[in-house]
């Protein structure tokens, strides 16, 4: 057993027998409460030999476990990920274990000189990150910018993209859509979903071609590089949660949250600058379908012009839900970018948290 590489994460391995082992994660960097997050490697095993799997110490009780969301494995020989069958899943209180709540998991090993992956859920890495990066500003020089917009605790670079064609970047008035995502490090698809976005928008679709020409796209892909690398579930290395901490954030335990906010106010305070949309991209844990959490506002027309892009979204995309779309004014909330950004911001500003589930949609009639 191995977790020693980039986004990996174990911490001990307990044998039970032959053909069962019990795994406990390690915790969040200084937050014990987090234990969801997994990646390991596993070598030395005979060819055709099953074995038990027992995470015994996850922090989650509701789970998309319970709806069939099982780990992803890769191996040498087969490096795409692929997610195991819900059949060989379990999630349950199990009374060996103090009635807490364990993962089990099945898995017969094909070949013995394979090295097996397994983790959460698909690994969307630091590394791969920069090295996408690398190629597409090379790729599209024109159309797309590359800018280092601060540092991390640990120094890793927090990237800054903008897209948009040269002609609109030179008109005297500009209109920004603002995307961040990947503030919780073990919400891997939203990185996906951000790669997703940023190929679009540099693609030649015709699509794609009228949003460059009319908007300016500003995107910061990975706002918690250290928690990723570092193989954490939601916290930074100084096991903060940074989606708790846009109201006050510091430069120093902050910095990219803290970065973050100072550029979008300065884009705010520009008076040749509409600043239209900022959007949070998570994964959920618990939900499936693709959501959106919004605010609540006393001013019925700007309440109801934030109701337009989520119902847009629901009746063009059938894995968006406009029934699990939610706007509220949770106080527990008040530390988040849509939150605090919506209340900071000029009013024609439009402020979500954009949710893609860990597991899978549903394309069921969803209420509209």
């Amino acid at each position: 057993f191995n977790a020693n590489f980039e986004s990996g994460n174990l911490g001990c391995v307990q044998f039970v027998t032959e053909y069962e082992y019990d795994l406990s994660l390690r915790a969040d960097t200084c937050n014990s409460s987090c234990r969801v997050w997994f990646n390991f490697s596993v070598s030395n095993v005979k060819e055709g030999q099953k074995a038990i799997f027992n995470i015994i110490n996850t922090s989650r009780g509701q789970s998309l476990h319970r709806e069939g969301m099982g780990p992803v494995v890769s191996s040498t020989r087969n490096p795409c990920w692929e997610r195991l069958p819900s059949h060989l899943v379990f999630f349950y209180k199990s009374p060996p274990h103090m009635n807490r709540y364990v993962l089990s998991f099945v898995f017969q090993f094909p070949r013995s000189l394979d090295r097996y992956q397994f983790a959460y859920s698909f690994p969307y890495t630091y590394s791969r990150l920069t090295g996408y990066l690398k190629q597409l500003s090379a790729l599209a020089p024109s159309i797309l910018s590359l800018e280092v917009l601060c540092t991390s605790i640990q120094q890793r670079l927090t990237h800054l993209l903008t897209i948009s064609s040269p002609a609109n970047l030179l008109a005297n008035t500009k209109t920004v859509v603002f995307i961040t995502g990947r503030v919780h490090p073990g919400e891997s698809p939203a990185s996906f979903v951000c790669q997703g976005l940023i190929d679009f928008l540099v693609s030649d679709q015709p699509a794609a071609l009228a949003l460059r020409d009319r908007l300016v796209f500003k995107i910061v892909p990975m706002l918690n590089p250290d928690g990723v690398v570092l193989g954490n579930y939601r916290s930074t290395l100084l096991g903060q949660d940074l989606n708790r901490q846009w109201e006050d954030p510091s430069p120093f335990k902050h910095p990219t949250i803290y970065n973050t906010k100072l550029l979008l106010h300065t884009l705010d305070r520009d008076p040749d600058v509409n600043l239209d949309f900022y959007i949070d991209i998570h994964a959920h844990s618990t939900l499936t379908n693709g959501f959106m959490y919004g605010n609540v506002f006393k001013d019925e027309n700007r309440f109801e012009r934030q109701l337009k892009f989520p119902k847009l979204l629901a009746n063009r995309a059938s894995d968006f839900s406009w029934a699990k779309t939610t706007f509220d004014k949770n106080v527990v909330k008040a530390g988040t970018g849509r939150r605090c950004l919506g209340n900071s911001l000029r009013q024609n500003t439009l402020c979500y948290t954009m949710e893609v589930s860990l597991f899978s949609y549903t394309t069921q009639p969803q209420q509209q």
